[in-house]
């Protein structure tokens, strides 16, 4: 948070105090740090959002709470963590009118990855968390409370290019073994980085671009967090020798020691997925149905180097274009398939079915970050099966009975066996 200027106007006096106390504190920021600009509040706990963060500090979880719920009767629901937890998979809740809810979670095991996938289930889990990522299914999110950190008095980036795709893959897997305060790790393969170099010949919005080295293949980007620039001076060497152990040039990287430099990197990101907007955005004036078709799955540690193969042995089998970017820290890489036609993104979708399949088989996510919400129902169904689909939808019902709230998000009343 660098600007502490609120509207005040109409706040409550705890509000008002709070808010003095937040003036007199030194910065502070939002650790999930989404990379969207447009993203809310009320959004990321919808759908438990990460960002470009996530791989040092974890999701929008970790630092809510509190919630004040409205349900779909009307009544509200007021939860602070640390308060309520559930007996084994069995949670009673309370309501702020005194109704009492006896709530049977789903048995099944979320998987050991960044995930976004379903309602939050476990042994004595804390209730708070079974509405954080339900997608807006079991209630109106009006009030939240959330957690800040100190910002950290050195932030500095480097973006380290590589000769091909391995070396990258290796490059992640060596630095999350170290003890380097990498709280981002962000990827770029070969087809984004053509993309941003076409982008910056030929409009002139991506001149401020920097020169991509033209030996790079791929890129990774490192941000490290530390008290003090000795600190940070040590940790970015420690980046460089493990770039000369897997074999690449420690000259091809940029390093971002002000906040203007890495306001620069941070354009470099943005700029990916903007540009691949425009591209589809051209070809849609000869295919209007197409979309951009962008994946959202993850995996654990030591299935990396295997959906890599997967995504590049299946997209080169279907003969399809894509560009991969982001959290390749937690094994989360946003494969976005680039339809030329309407054949094509037929194709697509139909490859996201499969990627979904194997996924599950490694133990990953079918949403790692975005929440599930109607588009990917279906991938949810391969994910957790149809019996704990079932039991999500009994779980809804008990407190949306009439299936007002977020209709056709995760599941169907069909899917569900709920059907009036």
């Amino acid at each position: 948070i660098s600007s502490k200027k609120f509207d005040i106007y109409g706040w409550s006096e705890s509000s008002l105090e709070a808010y003095g106390e937040f003036i007199k504190a030194g910065e502070q920021f939002f650790p999930p740090d989404p990379t969207e600009t447009s993203a809310t509040l009320g959004g990321m706990v919808s759908c438990n959002a990460s960002g470009a963060r996530t791989h040092g500090y974890g999701p929008t979880r970790r630092y809510i709470k509190g919630l004040k719920i409205v349900l779909a009767d009307g009544d509200t629901l007021t939860l602070s963590r640390g308060k309520l937890f559930a007996d084994g998979r069995k949670l009673r809740i309370t309501t702020d009118s005194r109704k009492k809810l006896d709530i049977c979670l789903p048995t099944y095991k979320m998987p050991d990855s960044k995930n976004a996938s379903g309602y939050f289930a476990a042994d004595g889990m804390d209730a708070i968390d079974l509405f954080i990522g339900s997608d807006g299914t079991l209630g109106i999110i009006s009030q939240i409370r959330i957690e800040l950190l100190p910002l950290p008095a050195e932030i500095w980036g480097c973006t380290c290019f590589f000769e091909d795709e391995k070396q990258a893959l290796e490059f992640t897997d060596k630095i999350k073994k170290t003890d380097i305060n990498a709280v981002s790790l962000e990827y770029f393969d070969a087809r984004a980085l053509e993309i941003l170099r076409a982008q910056k010949a030929e409009k002139t919005a991506f001149a401020s671009l920097p020169q991509i080295p033209e030996n790079a293949v791929t890129a990774v980007y490192v941000e490290l967090h530390s008290e003090d620039e000795n600190s940070a001076a040590q940790q970015l060497f420690e980046v460089g020798s493990v770039i000369a152990e897997i074999g690449g040039d420690e000259n091809n990287t940029w390093v971002a020691r002000t906040e203007t430099d890495r306001d620069r990197l941070l354009f470099f990101r943005h700029a990916v997925p903007e540009s691949v907007n425009m591209l589809i955005d051209e070809r849609k004036k000869q295919y209007p149905d197409i979309t951009k078709l962008g994946s959202d799955m993850s995996v654990p540690d030591e299935h990396l180097f295997d959906v890599v193969a997967l995504y590049r042995q299946t997209l080169k089998e279907e003969n399809l274009e894509a560009a991969a970017w982001g959290h390749i820290g937690e094994n989360h890489l946003h494969v976005n398939i680039l339809p030329r036609n309407d054949e094509e993104y037929i194709k697509g979708k139909k490859l996201f079915v499969k990627w979904a399949e194997e996924i599950t088989k490694m133990g990953g996510a079918v949403s790692a970050e975005h929440g599930v919400g109607k588009l990917k129902a279906s991938f949810l169904k391969v994910m957790y099966g149809e019996e704990h689909i079932k039991e999500m939808a009994v779980l809804k019902r008990a407190f949306d009975e009439k299936y007002l709230l977020g209709v056709g998000n995760l599941f169907t009343e069909e899917d569900g066996g709920m059907n009036k």
